[in-house]
């Protein structure tokens, strides 16, 4: 297959629509350009002249210092554009040393592009914290007033696949939720910043595009069960090439090689648009995100740091390979037609979190996607019957196989990228009880369908199957 080329939207959604299947709907990927150069400062700059004719242009940071060679990044960035436009920034306030995208500050934002001063462009200096509130605030305001505030994100480091995306991924009530919300209209990736971004960023996006490795077969198995109906080979095709890059350049990773940070930069762009076409993120993100997501959810609890995000997900995206290959051939899919108890599954939600000290209000907040979760079992009982003939025929066999990634072939790959394989080894270490707490119940505060789910239903994360949780953590 010929390699997609992410700065050519036109041609990215000409090979969308030419690779649905029958029945698949996707969606356009609505971003207007994408520009990737060695020196994109004077691209910016050109971007936000046009967009703003001059007027006032909000521009969204956090604290976070940052350098451009010898250079401070953002002081930069404000003194070129304080030149072509009347300018706003916006430094956004950390939460415990770093900033975290929550519902609130996406709130406040909105409220301030609404403000008694017209903004004319909306400027994001930053990762995908960063790019997610600003999003998410453009998505609000367009709801309330129907216009859309002109919106060009400026990624700071190669870390995340939220730059292109038409998500955003807010914490509310204490929960990580992803949300639609509109995509910037422009996306400038100046290498030399991201080549300067610390390596521990890029290799964490290494870590989060890692997870197409096994949340595609996640997707799959979901809709197969009948628990997701938007599954699509499309997403898969779009990153296939620039996944396949990102590998075998890893080896450059740990010096910062200029190919191998294009090649992450690539696959995240072209990961955010593979979310964007399918309207969900179940491409990216299956039971290996749900993992990171309990991760993140119990630190907040608890008052501890969190690992950075791509970093907890390529850990994680091992542990799932391995689950895949350990539990795939012995599933006991007879457990499949038992019904839920729900008040079990309620009863289990409340005692783990009790134990990280969660709040009631998080507690009531993560049983509103699990019960939703709950009720759409219930109401696929036709879809699993067919499933355990299917499988007992090995009908899936040969999707899990060429879709799901070997253990041995992830971990070697993360080898050559430097990037941590034990959740011990996170740049904020996970003890091995809480590691086996994520890996046991992870499943149990995402309303989607992940192998999570088939393996806690099939009676593998169980505490007596000590071998296999020892084996993943």
């Amino acid at each position: 297959m010929e390699k997609v080329d992410s700065t050519n939207i036109a041609g990215i959604n000409e090979r969308v629509r030419s690779w649905a299947g029958p029945g698949e709907h996707v969606y356009p990927v609505q971003i207007d350009r994408v520009i990737i150069a060695d020196d994109a400062l004077d691209a910016l700059t050109d971007e936000v002249r046009t967009l703003s004719a001059g007027r006032r242009v909000l521009v969204v940071a956090d604290h976070t210092p940052m350098r451009r060679g010898q250079e401070d990044l953002k002081a930069l960035i404000e003194d070129a554009l304080a030149r072509v436009c009347e300018l706003d920034v916006r430094r956004l306030p950390a939460d415990g040393g770093r900033f975290h995208a929550k519902l609130e500050v996406a709130q406040w934002l909105a409220e301030e592009l609404a403000g008694p001063q017209a903004v004319a462009a909306i400027v994001s200096v930053g990762s995908g914290s960063i790019t997610d509130v600003a999003k998410y605030a453009r998505h609000l305001h367009a709801e309330k007033t129907g216009a859309e505030v002109p919106f060009v994100s400026f990624p700071t480091a190669a870390s995340v696949t939220a730059y292109t995306s038409a998500l955003a991924v807010l914490t509310i009530a204490g929960v990580k939720r992803t949300l639609p919300a509109l995509p910037p209209d422009v996306v400038v990736c100046d290498s030399r910043t991201l080549a300067d971004a610390p390596r521990i960023m890029t290799q964490a996006g290494f870590g989060d595009v890692l997870a197409r490795g096994v949340s595609y077969g996640d997707w799959y198995l979901a809709n197969q069960l009948g628990m997701d109906d938007g599954f699509s080979l499309a997403p898969g095709k779009l990153l296939e090439q620039a996944e396949q890059e990102m590998l075998h350049t890893a080896g450059g990773l740990p010096a910062g090689e200029q190919q191998a940070v294009r090649a992450v930069t690539e696959a995240l762009l072209l990961s955010g648009m593979a979310m964007s076409i399918a309207r969900q993120t179940a491409p990216l993100s299956g039971w290996e995100h749900a993992i990171s997501h309990f991760l993140d959810l119990t630190a907040s609890a608890e008052g501890r740091p969190t690992a950075l995000h791509g970093g907890q997900v390529g850990v994680a995206t091992l542990a799932s390979a391995r689950a895949y290959e350990r539990a795939w051939n012995e599933l006991d899919t007879d457990r499949l037609t038992h019904d839920s108890d729900e008040a079990i599954y309620r009863q289990t939600l409340e005692h783990v979190f009790q134990r990280f000290d969660a709040t009631v209000d998080l507690r009531a907040e993560l049983w509103q996607d699990l019960a939703k979760k709950l009720a759409r079992r219930r109401d696929a009982g036709d879809a699993r019957r067919q499933f355990i003939e299917r499988k007992r025929a090995g009908h899936y066999d040969d999707f899990i196989s060429q879709n799901v990634k070997s253990a041995s072939a992830i971990e070697e790959a993360m080898q050559e990228a430097g990037v941590p394989r034990r959740f011990c080894d996170l740049n904020e270490p996970i003890a091995a009880e809480l590691a086996e707490s994520a890996v046991r119940f992870a499943h149990l505060i995402r309303a989607r369908f992940t192998l999570g789910d088939l393996l806690s239903e099939c009676g593998w994360l169980e505490a007596g199957t000590a071998t296999l949780l020892k084996d993943l953590i």
